[in-house]
């Protein structure tokens, strides 16, 4: 039998991490969502700014330091997002794993459950 002493994190812990966790991949995601809906707004103004006419500001806007600053910005917030929600699943698998095996436990302890189910 697995003995309790390779988890190092109790069900409290757990479940606090977990929620911090999925606290900072809401927000994240929340932000990363807003910048995405302005990227037509901050290329047009862009275009605007442009010396050039049609496809050339067009294409100066799109290498425009500024809207490639906002793309950096919206994939690093992207990218906490989704590495936030990762740990919140893994900490939340973990939770239900442990909540599991001590189910398991008890029953076992209280004579519920046969240790060897071919008997």
């Amino acid at each position: 039998m697995q003995e309790r002493s390779q988890f190092r994190y109790s069900t409290d812990n757990l479940s606090e991490r977990a929620r911090r966790h999925a606290i900072k991949s809401r927000e994240s995601l929340q932000i990363a969502a807003r910048l995405y809906e302005l990227f037509p707004q901050v290329l047009k103004t862009l275009k605007r700014q442009s010396a050039g006419k049609g496809a050339k500001s067009d294409r100066e806007a799109l290498v425009h330091p500024e809207y490639l600053q906002k793309i950096e910005q919206y994939v690093a917030l992207l990218g906490e997002g989704l590495e936030a929600r990762i740990q919140f699943e893994t900490h939340r698998m973990l939770l239900q794993a442990m909540q599991s095996q001590n189910a398991y436990e008890r029953a076992r302890l209280q004579g519920q459950v046969r240790t060897n189910p071919l008997k």
